[in-house]
């Protein structure tokens, strides 16, 4: 025995209070999942279908509809069967789900129009997944607009392709195992998705003639654009281009001033160890090109001093003397004469002699004048400072030899080094 039975709650999404026709099984029937208790939920395959195309492939937000339909009780089991569903517009699922005066009128009318003799059994929620995991907000909105037992939630997460109905127990909202889906003729829902359909594609032409409007004056404008844009472009090549002629010149002017010091410096050496070992007598041809070499290597110092002070100096600190007496005077000290003794030794056999002592003496005292120092910081090496001073490690071994470094590792930071 099969009976028509229908909803009588006042709630505020409430029933038509009409009294349901004769109420005839369909032939065709599919189950999905597991069925189980005295319930059951059939949907025709047009809704399905409805509330799939409906909520498509919007990601950003939820879509809500109204389920219509009809309750049937056959052989101590209640069944709801779902024949169509209605669109709500104007629904704000990001807040609180609120069916205004004016979106219940709506609903009705459509009721009215489309669903004649059928009642609002339940209600649509699809979207996204993450936005139907508010279970508190959207028990409140079934509570809030479909109270009673025999109303049902489905809801259709469009990322995972999956549908679910719930029903309301025990103050929450329970998932349902299964259902079953029938097919039949279910012209009321074709009509109206026709309907619907239609009234959507004048829409979109409509949007469509707005958006080509707004495309033509965009192209419009376009040429323009692409104007200022080659300008633009224009300006920042030639800027590039200057830049990189600058960086060019610049680098150029440090690498010569680099070479010219570097050069100065190894002549420096070279004159300086040249004066060191020269001990013979000098000649008059010889004093004249000692002469020279003394008044290059004063020069050189100049020419050496002003540059550093011009191009910035290096962390050298340069003190007087300290250099060791050459073995001629050790011999003095170390073997006394008496004051006669000295003055006929020290009696030179000619002029020129007495010059090239002179000359010597003259050559110690500039080579005397200046004892250059080197403080070791942080994290230096003899090869680093060698680089650092000189750019080149020819000068580890000799750093080596002026400070009687044994271990080449071996320094430690604030020690002061004599550097060539």
């Amino acid at each position: 025995m099969i009976e028509t039975i229908y909803s009588n709650e006042n709630g505020t999404g409430g029933s038509t209070n009409r009294v349901q026709p004769s109420f005839k099984m369909p032939k065709n029937i599919r189950q999905v999942g597991k069925v189980n208790g005295n319930k059951k939920i059939y949907v025709e395959d047009y809704v399905m279908t409805f509330i799939k195309q409906l909520t498509g492939e919007d990601y950003s937000q939820c879509k809500v509809a109204v389920l219509i339909g009809q309750h049937v009780k056959a052989d101590n089991t209640r069944n709801l069967f779902i024949s169509g569903a209605i669109e709500v517009e104007g629904i704000d699922t990001a807040g609180d789900i609120v069916f205004s005066n004016d979106t219940w009128t709506n609903i009705y009318e459509t009721i009215k129009k489309y669903f004649v003799d059928l009642e609002i059994v339940g209600w649509f929620l699809g979207g996204p997944g993450y936005l139907l995991e508010d279970e508190e907000k959207i028990k409140k909105a079934h509570i809030d607009n479909f109270a009673g037992q025999d109303k049902t939630l489905l809801t259709y997460d469009n990322l995972e392709k999956e549908e679910a109905f719930l029903v309301f127990e025990n103050n929450r909202l329970v998932k349902q195992d299964g259902y079953y889906i029938y097919y039949e003729k279910n012209e009321e829902m074709q009509n109206y998705m026709v309907d619907r359909n239609t009234v959507h594609k004048e829409e979109e032409k409509y949007e469509d003639r707005v958006t080509k409007e707004i495309r033509n004056v965009i192209q419009n404008k376009k040429p323009a654009q692409q104007d200022d844009s080659k300008g633009i472009t224009r300006l920042m090549y030639a800027a590039g281009t200057l830049l990189a002629v600058i960086i060019l010149i610049v680098g150029a002017a440090m690498l010569n001033n680099y070479e010219q010091m570097k050069n100065m410096q190894d002549t420096l050496n070279v004159l300086t160890q040249n004066m060191k070992n020269d001990t013979t007598v000098i000649t008059p041809t010889q004093e004249a090109k000692k002469d020279t070499e003394k008044d290059l290597v004063e020069e050189t110092i100049k020419t050496v001093k002003e540059t550093d002070s011009e191009e910035g100096s290096l962390d050298v600190e340069v003190l007087p003397g300290n250099v060791e007496p050459l073995e001629k005077d050790k011999d003095k000290e170390d073997n006394p004469k008496t004051s006669g003794e000295e003055k006929a030794e020290e009696k030179p056999e000619n002029n020129e002699v007495t010059k090239a002592d002179d000359d010597e003496e003259s050559t110690q005292e500039v080579v005397q004048e200046e004892v250059k120092y080197y403080t070791v910081q942080a994290g230096d090496t003899l090869a680093g400072i060698s680089y650092k001073l000189y750019n080149s490690a020819n000068y580890i071994t000799k750093i080596m030899e002026l400070n009687n470094i044994e271990n080449v590792d071996l320094i430690y930071a604030g020690q002061r080094l004599i550097v060539p």
